[in-house]
C-alpha cells in the first residue's frame, strides 16, 4: 500500500477524522490525497472560488477542493445536485490527477452522500484496486427514521439504489457505527466478514501535549466564567438533534428546584442559538451562558476548567441501536471530568463507566445526575473521569485506528491481486 486515495464531499482538516487517520497513514509510508467539495456544509460559504484546488498540506498528505454547485441550505434539491456536481467534478478531473498524484492502491469513498461511492468505484474498478465503502451516516435510512420521510420518496429510491449498488461491489464495508453490521448483513450480499468497525478516534497525544504547554488560551469571558462557576460544559453544534433544548429544560428544572450551584456552559453554535438565547432571557436562566464555537485545541482546555460534561441525544432508536459514534464523547471522556449524557441506547459513557447516562428527555432524572456528580469528593470525580480516559486512550486513538484501517486496506489489495 504505497497510496491511497479518500473521496469524503464534507472532509476537513485538524480534528476531521480523515485528517487525523491520514496522517497516521502517512507516518506508516502511504502518501493521501483526501478530495473533498471547497463549499463549507456548516458555514454555507465557499472557501476557494476556483473549480480545483491542490494543496500539499504536509510530505505524503495532500487536499483537492472541489467547487460543487450550487450552494445550498438544508436538505432540499440544491444540496443533491452539490452532490451531483462533486461527481461530476471529480470525473472531469481524473485523468490530471492521475498525471499529478500517480495511481492509487486503493480508493475509500465515504457517505454521509453515496455518489461519493460512485465516483470511487469509478476510480477502483479503473485501476483494478480495493474500493472501501465507509459508512458515517446510513442514508436514505436517516431521512427515513429522522424526518420520516416515505421509503417511497424519489430522493429514498434513489440512495437507496445507490447504496445497495456501493455494498454489492465493495471490497470491504467500514463503519463508524459499533453495531452497523447489524443492518447491512440484511442485504444478502453482504457478508458479515466484509464489515468493520472502524469509529472516529481522538488524538491523546496532541491534547496532553496541548494541556502540558498552557500555550492556548480562552476568549476571556469563557475563561473567567468557568473560573468562577461549578460548570456543567457543552461543546458542540446548536442543532435539534443535540438536544439543546432539553438542556434548557433541565436548567430550568434545576432552577426551580434550588439547584443553582450549577451553572450550564453551552459553547459553539447553530440554528437553534437565537432561539436558545432567547429563551434564556425570557425564563431568566441566571444559570446558563451561551458561548461562541471554540477551535479543537481551545475545547480541550476548556474542558479541563469544567467539573462535568453534558450531552444529549434525540431518541431514535433504530438509528441509535446501530452505534454512536460521537466526537464529543471522545472529548468528554477524555478530558477526566464524568459526563451525563442523555440517550436511551448503548453507549461508550454506559460502557467505560465514565460518568451517568439518563433517559432522553428527562429534566428531572439529568438535573438528579448532575447533582450526584456535583457532591462527589474530588476523588470519586477523579476515579470516574479516568475510566473514560482509560477507554478512550486504549480503544480510540487514532494510531491504533489507523493500524486496523491499514490493515483491512491491505488485507483488500492482497486479495485482489490474487484474484487478478
Amino acid at each position: 500500500m504505497k497510496k491511497l486515495w479518500i473521496l469524503n464531499h464534507h472532509s476537513g482538516l485538524e480534528g476531521d477524522r480523515h485528517f487525523e487517520l491520514a496522517r497516521e497513514f502517512v507516518s506508516q509510508g502511504v502518501e493521501v490525497v483526501v478530495f473533498m467539495s471547497s463549499y463549507s456544509h456548516r458555514g454555507e460559504k465557499y472557501l476557494y472560488e476556483k473549480e480545483a484546488v491542490v494543496r500539499k498540506i504536509q510530505d505524503g498528505l495532500t487536499y483537492v477542493w472541489l467547487h460543487t454547485d450550487p450552494p445550498y441550505h438544508g436538505n432540499g434539491a440544491a444540496r443533491i445536485l452539490n452532490m451531483i456536481s462533486y461527481c461530476r467534478l471529480m470525473k472531469k478531473y481524473e485523468k490530471k490527477f492521475y498525471e499529478r498524484f500517480g495511481r492509487p492502491d486503493a480508493v475509500i469513498g465515504s457517505s454521509v452522500h453515496p455518489f461519493a461511492w460512485e465516483s470511487s468505484w469509478r476510480i477502483a474498478r479503473q485501476n483494478h484496486i480495493p474500493f472501501i465503502c465507509e459508512i458515517r451516516d446510513f442514508w436514505p435510512l436517516s431521512f427515513i427514521e429522522m424526518y420520516g420521510w416515505s421509503k417511497f420518496h424519489p430522493v429514498c429510491l434513489l440512495f437507496s439504489a445507490l447504496e445497495r449498488r456501493a455494498y454489492r461491489r465493495a471490497d470491504a464495508i467500514v463503519t463508524t457505527m459499533e453495531f452497523g453490521y447489524k443492518y447491512l448483513v440484511q442485504f444478502p450480499y453482504v457478508k458479515r466478514n466484509r464489515v468493520f468497525w472502524i469509529p472516529n478516534g481522538y488524538h491523546t497525544e496532541q491534547i496532553d501535549e496541548v494541556l502540558e504547554k498552557g500555550e492556548v488560551t480562552l476568549p476571556k469571558e469563557l475563561d473567567q466564567y468557568l473560573t468562577e462557576h461549578w460548570c456543567a460544559v457543552y461543546t458542540g453544534s446548536f442543532v435539534d438533534s443535540e438536544c439543546l433544548l432539553d438542556m434548557l429544560d433541565t436548567a430550568a428544572f434545576m432552577k426551580q428546584q434550588g439547584m443553582d450551584e450549577i451553572h450550564f456552559a453551552l459553547i459553539g453554535d447553530g440554528h437553534l442559538k437565537a432561539q436558545m438565547e432567547e429563551r434564556i432571557q425570557k425564563e431568566q436562566l441566571t444559570n446558563v451562558k451561551v458561548f461562541s464555537r471554540i477551535e479543537k485545541s481551545q475545547v480541550a482546555v476548556a474542558l479541563s476548567k469544567a467539573k462535568c460534561c453534558i450531552a444529549a441525544l434525540k431518541d431514535d432508536r433504530v438509528l441509535n441501536d446501530l452505534g454512536l459514534s460521537l466526537n464529543k464523547l471522545n472529548d468528554y471522556l477524555y478530558s477526566g471530568n464524568p459526563t451525563v449524557f442523555a440517550c436511551n441506547s448503548q453507549n461508550v459513557v454506559a460502557e467505560s463507566g465514565g460518568g451517568y447516562v439518563v433517559p432522553c428527555s428527562d429534566p428531572k432524572a439529568y438535573g438528579e445526575a448532575l447533582m450526584k456528580v456535583y457532591h462527589m469528593t474530588d476523588e470519586e470525580r477523579t476515579a470516574m473521569g479516568e475510566r473514560g480516559r482509560k477507554e478512550i486512550r486504549e480503544h480510540y486513538n487514532y494510531a491504533l485506528l489507523a493500524k486496523d484501517y491499514l490493515k483491512i486496506l491491505t488485507d483488500c489489495e492482497k486479495s485482489k491481486g490474487e484474484r487478478r
